[in-house]
C-alpha cells in the first residue's frame, strides 16, 4: 500500500513541475509577445506524445507596421531517432504585411561573411523539416499590395540544407529546388550548392557551385545553364508587378536558346561585402546559343552563337577572349525607316574571331560584317581594345565595300553607288586619331536633283584624317571630285573637278579648293558654314580670251552672237546666308580691252564692271562703267561710255527699274547721247530721246561714199528712239549748224541728165559748188529698216547769178541693213560677219517677194 503511495506521490509531483514549467514557459512565451508587440490567439489546442497542434492561428504584429498571419493548422511534431527532435508544419498559412511609410532602409554594405555565419550558428535550432502548405501572402509590390500563392518546404538533412519552393500564378507554375552541402563540416572542406529552376514543368535553370576554404581566401567555383526557353512572357508580367521591368515592351522569349556560365572567383574570408565580390579575382566564360530568330525591340530578328572569356586579375574584370556569328534580319525594323530606302540592308552577319595579341590587357579580335539587300556591303577590320581604366582602341585594318544600285533622298536619285573606304588609326578616352586609306573612294554613276543631272561622278577620299577630342573631332585632310559629265539648264554640258582641303568639326566646316570645267574655266571656291551663316566665295581666275573663251563654252546662256578673241576677264562672287536672316549676295565682273564680234558688228577697247547685289528679294546691278574704242556695224562708232543700274525684286526681275547716268556714242565725228534718266521695263514700249551733237558731214560722206559727193558741216538734232517689240524712230530732226557749210557734187552721170534736161542743169550747176545755210531733215525709221529723210536745203552757188539763194526740198529713202550690208562687203571683214549678212540677206529676199 506504501508503494502506491509512493509513486502516485511521484506522479503527482511529476505532473505538478510540469504544470509549472508549463505555466512558466507560457508567462515567458507571452513576456516574449508583447516586448515584439505581438498578440497570438488560437482556437484549440491538442497536446500529445507525438506532438503539439494548433488550429485557427492568428497573429498580429503592430511594429514596424502592420503584419497579420493566420494559419488553419500550425502543428509541431517530435522526432525521437533523429535531430534536431522536432518538425513543423503550417497548413492554410495566410499573410499580410503592411510596412510602415518611414521604414528605415536596409544598408547595402552588409556584412556577407557575418550573415553566413549567422546562418551557420542558427542551424541547430532549425526544425529538422519545416513544410508551409497552401500558403498565400499579401505583400506590398509596385500596385500596392500583390499576392503569392504556393508551397514551401525545407529540410535539415545533418550537414545540408534542403529547399523547395514552388510558385502558383493562374494557370502557371514556378519551383525551385536547392540543396546547400557541407555546412556541418570542417572549416576548410568543400560547401556545395545545387539549384534548378522549371517553370510550367520544364527546367529552365540549372546552377552548380563549389565554395572551398583556402588558407585565408575563399575560392568559389561554378557553372550555370539556361536551357532553352519556352512561351514565358506570364513570368515577365508577373516580374512586372514586383520590379520596374516594362512587360508590355519586353521582347517575346527567345525560342531553343540556351546559355551556359562557367567560374572561378577568390574571395577574401574576412569580410565577403557585394563590392568585393564583384572585384575579386577569377575568370568567367559565357557561351550563348540563340538558333531561332529573336525578336529584339527597335532592331530586328536576331540569331547566332557568342562566347566571352573575362578576366580578373587586377581588380577590374576585362575581356580576353571573344568570339560569335551573328546574324540580323532587319524587316520591319524602326531604326532603317531612317535610312533612304537605297542603304536600307535585309539581313546583317557579323563574325567575331579571336587574334593574338602581344599586350597582355589587350581584347584582339577580327570582325567581319557582310549586308544583303538594297544594300551590299563587306566590311573586315582587325581591332584591338585596351580595357584599362583609360581605355583604347586600336584600328589596325579596316576596309568596308558598299553598293546601292538606287539611293532616293529628299527627292534626290543616286544610281549605282560604289564605296570603297579603308582606314586606320586608335582611339582613346582623350584622343581620336584615324585615317582614309588611299584607295578610298566614292563612286555614282548617275545623280539627278531637280534639274541637275551628274553622270560619272567619283569622290575621292586618299588622305582625309578624323582627329581630336572623341565628343568633337575634326575632319580634315584633301578631296578631290571628278564629274565626267554635268548637265544643268545654264550650263554647257562637260566634265567638271573640283580639288582641295576640308576642315569640318561640330561647329564649323569648310571645304577650299578649285574648280575646272573641261572648257578650261577655272575658279577658286571656298564655301564656310557655321551656326551663324553659310558662306560661299568665288573668284574666277583671270580669263585671257586671245587663247579661247572658256566662258562661252561653260554658260548656256551666252549669247550666240556674241564672240569675244581678245582682252582679259576677272570675276569673284560671295554668298552669304545668315541664320533666320535673307540670303545676301554679291558678284562683280571686269573686263579689259575686250575685242570680238556682236552679231554683224565688231567690237574693240571695251572695259567694263558690272557689280550684282542681292539682298533678301531685292536685285540690284550696277554699271558703273562701259566703254569701247569702236563699234563698227558698217560704220565706225565710237567711243561708247556707258554708266546704268538696275533694281528688280525676284519675283519679277525682268520688270525693274533701269536708270543711266551717263549714255554717250561718238558718231562720225559727233555723238549721241542720252540724259540722265529712270526707265520702267514693265512697260511694253520706251521712248528715248536721243540726241545727235556734231554729226561731220565730211565723216559721214567718207563713211558712206556717193559718186562726186563731198562737203562739210555740222548737224545736230534730236532722235525719238522707240523701243518695242523692234526700233523705230519716230518725227526725228536733223539740223545743221550755223553758219551752215558747202556741198560740192561731181558727177558725170547727172551732169549728162542736165545736158539733156534744161531744168536739171540749174540743179547740177548749183550743186557743183553750192553754200548752205540751211540743211533740216525730218527723220523716221520703221521696223522693217526703212529709213526716210525729207530734207529742206537753203543757200547759193557764188558762181549762179552773183550767188543768188536757191532752195531745195529733197526726199531720200534708204533700206539702212541693207545698205550696212554693203557697206560691210565692201571692207575686209571676218568671214562670221560676211556669213552672217549673206545669211540675212537670204531671209529678206523671200519676205520682200511677198510683200
Amino acid at each position: 500500500m506504501s508503494r502506491r503511495r509512493f509513486w502516485l506521490s511521484i506522479c503527482v509531483a511529476t505532473l505538478a513541475v510540469l504544470s509549472l514549467l508549463v505555466c512558466y514557459a507560457g508567462y515567458r512565451v507571452q513576456q516574449l509577445l508583447e516586448e515584439q508587440h505581438v498578440e497570438l490567439d488560437w482556437q484549440r489546442l491538442s497536446l500529445s506524445w507525438r506532438g503539439l497542434q494548433l488550429h485557427d492561428v492568428r497573429l498580429t504584429q503592430h511594429q514596424g507596421g502592420e503584419l497579420h498571419a493566420q494559419a488553419s493548422l500550425l502543428q509541431l511534431d517530435w522526432l525521437a531517432s533523429e535531430a534536431p527532435r522536432y518538425r513543423l508544419l503550417a497548413q492554410g498559412l495566410q499573410v499580410a504585411w503592411q510596412p510602415a511609410p518611414t521604414e528605415p532602409q536596409k544598408s547595402d554594405d552588409s556584412d556577407l561573411g557575418a550573415l553566413f555565419e549567422r546562418a551557420l550558428n542558427t542551424l541547430p535550432w532549425l526544425p529538422r523539416q519545416i513544410d508551409v502548405r497552401d500558403a498565400q501572402a499579401q505583400l506590398p509590390c509596385r500596385s500596392v499590395q500583390c499576392t503569392l500563392d504556393g508551397n514551401l518546404s525545407l529540410q535539415h538533412l545533418d550537414d545540408a540544407l534542403q529547399l523547395h519552393l514552388q510558385f502558383e500564378r493562374e494557370t502557371h507554375s514556378a519551383q525551385l529546388h536547392a540543396r546547400l552541402q557541407g555546412l556541418g563540416s570542417a572549416p576548410d572542406s568543400t560547401r556545395q550548392l545545387a539549384m534548378n529552376l522549371h517553370l510550367d514543368n520544364q527546367q529552365q535553370m540549372e546552377l552548380h557551385s563549389d565554395l572551398l576554404a583556402q588558407g585565408d581566401a575563399l575560392q568559389w567555383s561554378g557553372n550555370l545553364l539556361l536551357a532553352p526557353l519556352q512561351e514565358i512572357a506570364w513570368v515577365g508580367a508577373w516580374l512586372s508587378e514586383w520590379t520596374p521591368l516594362d512587360a508590355a515592351n519586353l521582347p517575346a522569349t527567345p525560342q531553343q536558346a540556351g546559355i551556359i556560365a562557367h567560374w572561378q572567383l577568390q574571395l577574401p574570408q574576412a569580410t565577403r561585402q557585394l563590392g568585393e565580390l564583384l572585384a575579386a579575382p577569377g575568370w568567367l566564360r559565357v557561351d550563348a546559343q540563340l538558333p531561332q530568330p529573336w525578336p529584339l525591340p527597335g532592331v530586328g530578328l536576331v540569331s547566332g552563337e557568342l562566347q566571352l572569356d573575362l578576366l580578373n586579375a587586377t581588380g577590374t574584370w576585362q575581356a580576353r577572349k571573344l568570339h560569335g556569328n551573328l546574324q540580323l534580319d532587319t524587316h520591319g525594323a524602326p531604326w532603317l525607316v531612317t535610312l533612304p530606302s537605297g542603304l536600307q540592308p535585309n539581313q546583317l552577319q557579323m563574325q567575331l574571331t579571336p587574334l593574338e595579341s602581344d599586350h597582355d590587357n589587350e581584347l584582339a579580335v577580327q570582325l567581319k560584317l557582310s549586308g544583303q539587300g538594297a544594300l551590299e556591303l563587306q566590311a573586315n577590320a582587325e581591332l584591338g581594345l585596351q580595357q584599362a581604366p583609360d581605355w583604347s582602341l586600336s584600328l589596325r585594318q579596316l576596309q568596308l565595300d558598299a553598293s546601292s544600285k538606287r539611293v532616293d533622298l529628299a527627292g534626290n536619285r543616286a544610281d549605282g553607288l560604289q564605296l570603297s573606304l579603308g582606314m586606320t588609326g586608335s582611339a582613346t578616352t582623350q584622343q581620336v586619331q584615324l585615317k582614309v586609306a588611299d584607295n578610298s573612294r566614292l563612286a555614282i554613276q548617275r545623280l539627278r536633283s531637280g534639274d541637275l543631272e551628274l553622270q560619272q561622278a567619283q569622290l575621292t577620299l586618299a588622305g582625309l584624317a578624323l582627329a581630336g577630342a572623341p565628343r568633337s573631332p575634326t575632319l580634315s585632310g584633301p578631296l578631290a571630285l571628278r564629274i565626267q559629265s554635268l548637265q544643268y539648264p545654264q550650263l554647257q554640258a562637260q566634265g567638271w573637278q573640283w580639288q582641295g582641303r576640308i576642315e569640318a568639326d561640330s561647329t564649323s566646316q569648310t571645304l577650299d579648293g578649285a574648280l575646272l570645267a573641261d572648257s578650261g574655266l577655272s575658279m577658286a571656291l571656298r564655301l564656310n558654314n557655321t551656326a551663324a551663316a553659310l558662306g560661299l566665295n568665288a573668284t574666277l581666275d583671270e580669263l585671257f580670251l586671245r587663247a579661247g573663251n572658256p566662258l562661252a563654252q561653260t554658260l548656256a546662256s551666252w549669247p550666240p552672237l556674241l564672240t569675244l578673241d581678245n582682252g582679259r576677264i576677272q570675276g569673284d562672287a560671295s554668298l552669304s546666308l545668315p541664320s533666320g536672316k535673307p540670303l545676301q549676295l554679291q558678284a562683280k565682273l571686269s573686263g579689259k580691252g575686250l575685242a570680238g564680234i556682236y552679231d554683224r558688228s565688231t567690237l574693240s577697247g571695251v572695259d567694263a564692271e558690272l557689280q550684282l547685289r542681292l539682298t533678301g528679294d531685292r536685285l540690284t546691278l550696277e554699271l558703273p562703267s562701259l566703254s569701247a574704242k569702236q563699234i563698227n556695224p558698217g560704220i565706225a562708232l565710237g567711243p561708247l561710255q556707258l554708266q546704268a543700274s538696275y533694281q528688280a525684286s525676284l519675283q519679277r526681275p525682268l520688270a525693274g527699274s533701269l536708270s543711266h547716268q551717263r549714255a554717250e556714242l561718238g558718231v562720225l565725228g559727233g555723238s549721241l547721247s542720252l540724259e540722265p534718266a529712270t526707265w520702267a521695263l514693265d512697260r511694253s514700249n520706251q521712248l528715248l530721246p536721243l540726241k545727235l551733237s556734231g554729226l561731220d558731214l565730211q565723216e559721214l560722206f567718207r563713211a558712206y561714199p556717193a559718186e562726186g559727193l563731198e562737203g562739210n558741216g555740222l548737224l545736230d538734232g534730236t532722235l525719238p528712239l522707240r523701243l518695242g517689240e523692234a526700233i523705230s524712230v519716230e518725227q526725228g530732226l536733223i539740223e545743221a549748224r550755223a553758219p551752215g557749210g558747202r556741198l560740192r557734187f561731181h558727177s558725170p552721170r547727172i551732169r549728162a541728165m542736165g545736158l539733156a534736161n534744161p531744168g536739171m542743169k540749174l540743179v547740177t550747176d548749183a550743186l557743183e559748188d553750192f553754200h548752205y545755210d540751211l540743211l533740216s531733215s525730218s527723220l523716221d525709221y520703221d521696223s522693217s529698216g526703212t529709213l526716210r529723210l525729207g530734207m529742206r536745203l537753203h543757200g547759193q552757188n557764188p558762181a549762179i547769178e552773183q550767188g543768188r539763194p536757191i532752195h531745195f526740198n529733197i526726199n531720200l529713202e534708204e533700206d539702212i541693213p541693207t545698205l550696212l550690208a554693203s557697206l560691210q562687203l565692201t571692207d575686209k571683214v571676218s568671214d562670221i560677219i560676211q556669213q552672217r549678212i549673206q545669211q540675212r540677206m537670204r531671209q529678206r529676199v523671200p519676205q520682200e517677194s511677198k510683200e
